[in-house]
């Protein structure tokens, strides 16, 4: 698409009724579902799945959308499953993919954010060979911020949009804020200086990794519930103070295909102010299009208005391939 004159952003607020809970088993059963295995340059190897309605028709039959799950998430639960579903039920293809920052990832120390391009790449060339030329990266939560800094890393040829929802504006912003606010033992500075010190000098291939468990990190309560759990590796390149890959305000300006944000309206970790601070700095970094959309009512995950997701989502793709 290019760096071409970007266009205002456009600007929407929606205010839908919540609905049902999602019905695995019934939501899906106009779908056909394929387990697939992705295959990293860097000899790991990742869970996905490929959801296609059983009739595909028109023009949505060859648009793929790549789906990249939040933090501590995966593919087949909460947010990503049920758009996806939606997605695929439009007539889209979807590929919703396991990355290295999935389920247990930060507690073990496998799960470095830095490291996601590598499984971008491996679900770009198994949609590539499956034969789409077109591609819709999307993001929730943590994975907005994987897809952002992957297409402006990147710039891959098939991706033509970036969609993202619940996207904060810098992870480790978050977390200093969300500890803070709990006043975190240990807090976010002796996290940082511990990583700083036993990692050093290359943080990546030291051996002196080691778990940390955060008390009041993500609630007031020193119950299990309100603990976060990382090693110093993967809260250094996820979270950490020169983890600057997480911070999608500085990657955003250099996105280069049409961009959708949705946020939620009552978002507890995301500050209302984010989405449309992302919005603008995509659009004077010279984005095609910026469409941002807040639904009022919605928490972070989206609980009862997962379909409204995908509904607008459904119709940001539709008017980008008409644009084609």
């Amino acid at each position: 698409m290019g760096n071409a004159r970007a266009r205002p952003v456009d600007r929407r607020r929606s205010s839908p009724r919540p609905t049902r809970p999602p019905l695995f088993g019934t939501d899906d059963r106009a779908l056909s579902a394929q387990p697939v295995v992705i295959n990293t340059t860097d000899k790991k190897t990742w869970d996905g799945m490929i959801y296609r309605p059983q009739h595909p028709t028109g023009g949505r039959r060859r648009v793929a959308v790549l789906v990249v799950h939040g933090s501590v998430g995966n593919y087949v639960s909460g947010l990503p499953r049920r758009l996806s579903f939606g997605i695929a039920s439009a007539g889209f293809t979807v590929l919703a993919i396991n990355t290295r920052m999935a389920n247990y990832g930060v507690f073990f120390g496998g799960g470095l954010l830095h490291r996601t391009p590598l499984d971008l790449d491996a679900s770009m060339a198994l949609l590539g060979r499956l034969g789409f030329r077109q591609v819709v990266l999307l993001g929730f939560s943590m994975g907005a911020t994987i897809a952002t800094h992957y297409q402006a890393l990147r710039r891959p040829q098939h991706v033509v949009g970036l969609a993202t929802v619940a996207h904060p504006a810098s992870l480790p912003g978050a977390t200093r804020r969300r500890w803070q606010q709990f006043n975190s033992w240990p807090t976010y500075e002796d996290v940082a200086l511990r990583a700083r010190v036993a990692l050093r000098p290359d943080p990546e291939r030291s051996a002196n990794d080691r778990i940390v468990v955060v008390r009041r990190a993500s609630g007031p309560s020193d119950r299990p519930r309100d603990a976060e759990i990382w090693t110093l590796k993967t809260f250094w390149f996820a979270r950490g103070p020169e983890a600057y890959h997480a911070v999608s305000r500085l990657r955003v300006g250099q996105v280069t295909v049409p961009m959708a944000i949705i946020q939620a309206g009552a978002d507890e970790l995301v500050p209302s102010t984010e989405g449309p601070e992302l919005a603008a700095i995509a659009e004077r970094g010279g984005c095609p299009s910026v469409w941002l959309e807040e639904i009022d009512g919605a928490n972070h995950v989206f609980g009862g208005y997962e379909e409204p997701v995908a509904d607008s989502l459904v119709a940001w793709i539709d008017r980008l391939r008409k644009s084609l």
